[in-house]
């Protein structure tokens, strides 16, 4: 009954159009699509206990429960109305696999009452004791299900639950690069796959040499060649571009990092039930484009104001020089740790020669001591560690223009989490505590060593996350590289928590409430000012001083074309 998992991907169709499954025809471009979509279904993606598909089974089927319990419908109606809520092609395929599967789901909520014992019962959860809800009295037995617990030897991890998303984005790009970009340059004039949400947008697809972050030079005036909506002659027939920009020390803000820098965020009202109605899941579609990332939102890159709390670096800097708009690059990838940094740092787009220095973060705050391994080995070595920074840096100094400035962040102490969340509510209905735990029973949590009920496993983590950190401040002793010069801040998690507790909040306000694991937008806020008030103190001159020309910037052009 693997399909039966399929149903947490109902929202993925509308990517690729997935519209055979009820004999719509589609074009060649689609069928392409559709195949690399089923072989990617198609994966046993299992872990022990059932592993991934045992936690979505549970995770979608509780949903449904909730919600037939909240508004007094069926099981039924709940599926139906359920479909009825998602984009038009989800809801096909959502009504399809109920058709087809929701008469056995039916009927085994009538007997067991509960989404655990239902994906038991479906043999999709293959545990007696791994349950998300352990307070509801377990009806269902199968003396074939039994526990397989973790083996150092024979290792079967699986993924974590959300792993699924990027596993779907490699399908269409594995590069971490835009996939509509005409000129390969990196930059595009789309938002999602790696677009403006992440890169500043282009301002021509068919001319490689322009993109944002790019010296004007001798070039035609009356072309925005760098993107920064700045264009033209005055009465005087002098370059508007060379007149404001040629010597205002402008500088574009990258950063490179995982799922924190990209700003990993599950919309909260997806995963509550009271929460879920026609309006839910509009927008799903360039949510998961964008890889259930917010990059226009982090407090590196940040740009998109729709909501409160969004402030970054990039916007910092911006403020200070008009000259910088559109300046930003995210390479943000979910699940990154210092060894695959090694290759997505090559993504970078950034000429020595052509182009202007930038302020560059590299930031990695746990996945080298967190994964769904119960064991210490699986950490990275303080020597690994350091190897991959001194790598990164060689390829860094290969291509960042001279004058550039790289600050290092370190890991976070994650044992936050479990101190500030275990006895709370999750979104779905049970504690943390048991999210935790039913997590690390089937072998895919995100962070086995963070989120553990164990004192002693989280102190062993932060005390391996604070020797990789320390290893920052010993290359910044021990090396020097010709294009720029670097620092080291902590992550500032524990800052911006000691500012928000003094101002009457709770810690549990900084963190996202669906995965536990992450800083969410108000930590992100409150970090961008952290880092830029940091770097006023230490490096002033890193940011480059106040353009004396923004006010007549502002007045002739405005916003400058804005982001979208």
């Amino acid at each position: 009954m693997k399909s039966v998992f399929v149903l947490l991907f109902i929202v993925l169709s509308v990517l690729i159009n997935f519209t055979t499954a009820v004999n719509i025809p589609v074009n060649g471009k689609s069928l392409e699509i559709k195949n690399k979509f089923e072989e990617f279904l198609s994966k046993d993606i299992k872990a022990a206990n059932g592993g991934s598909h045992c936690a979505a089974c549970t995770i979608v089927l509780s949903l449904v429960d909730q919600y037939s319990g909240i508004h007094n419908k069926s099981i039924e109606d709940s599926l139906d109305e359920l479909c009825s809520f998602f984009p038009d092609e989800a809801g096909t395929l959502c009504t399809w696999l109920v058709n087809n599967y929701g008469e056995q789901i039916i009927s085994y909520f009538d007997q067991y009452q509960n989404a655990d014992d239902v994906c038991h019962a479906m043999n999709i959860c293959t545990s007696p004791t791994c349950r998300l809800f352990t307070s509801a009295p377990s009806k269902f037995y199968n003396p074939d299900h039994v526990h397989e617990e973790y083996n150092k030897e024979d290792p079967k991890v699986g993924t974590s639950p959300w792993a699924w998303i990027q596993e779907l984005i490699n399908i269409f790009s594995s590069q971490h690069l835009p996939i509509e970009d005409f000129d390969g340059d990196h930059h595009s004039l789309e938002a999602t796959f790696r677009g403006y949400n992440w890169r500043g947008k282009d301002c021509n697809d068919f001319d490689k040499s322009s993109y944002p972050g790019t010296i004007e030079g001798t070039s035609d005036p009356s072309v925005d060649k760098n993107c920064n909506g700045i264009f033209g002659v005055n009465n005087q027939s002098q370059s508007y571009e060379e007149l404001f920009c040629s010597n205002s020390g402008a500088m574009g803000v990258i950063v490179s990092g995982d799922s924190a820098g990209a700003h990993f965020s599950i919309p909260p009202q997806w995963m509550t039930a009271r929460d879920i109605n026609s309006t839910t899941y509009k927008g799903m579609v360039d949510i998961l484009e964008t890889e259930v990332d917010w990059p226009m939102r982090s407090c590196y890159t940040g740009w998109d104001s729709s909501t409160p709390y969004v402030d970054s670096m990039y916007l910092r800097m911006r403020e200070r020089n008009l000259c910088n708009h559109r300046d930003y690059q995210n390479l943000g990838v979910n699940g990154a740790s210092s060894s695959s940094t090694k290759t997505i740092i090559q993504t970078i787009n950034r000429n020595q020669n052509t182009d202007k220095p930038v302020l560059l973060f590299l930031e990695l705050i746990g996945n080298d001591v967190c994964s769904g391994h119960h064991d210490y080995d699986s950490m990275t070595t303080v020597e690994e560690f350091g190897e991959n920074i001194l790598n990164i840096l060689n390829y860094l100094d290969t291509t960042l223009p001279k004058g550039s400035h790289v600050v290092f962040v370190g890991l976070a102490d994650g044992r936050v989490l479990w101190d500030s969340l275990w006895n709370r509510t999750h979104p779905l209905g049970c504690t943390y505590e048991e999210v935790y735990d039913f997590l690390n029973c089937i072998q895919v949590s995100p962070c086995w060593g963070w989120m553990n009920p164990n004192e002693t496993v989280r102190d062993y983590t932060s005390n391996r996350a604070a020797q990789l950190s320390l290893v920052y401040n010993q290359l910044i002793k021990n090396y020097t590289f010709n294009n720029f010069d670097m620092i080291y801040y902590d992550f500032p998690f524990s800052t911006i928590n000691q500012m928000w507790v003094a101002q009457g909040g709770q810690t549990y306000d900084l963190i996202e409430p669906i995965d536990g694991f992450h800083p969410n937008q108000i930590a992100n806020y409150l970090m961008a000012g952290v880092f830029f008030n940091q770097l006023t103190q230490d490096k002033p001159e890193w940011l480059g001083e106040i353009n004396q020309y923004n006010t007549q910037i502002q007045s002739i052009f405005g916003n400058q074309g804005g982001y979208v």
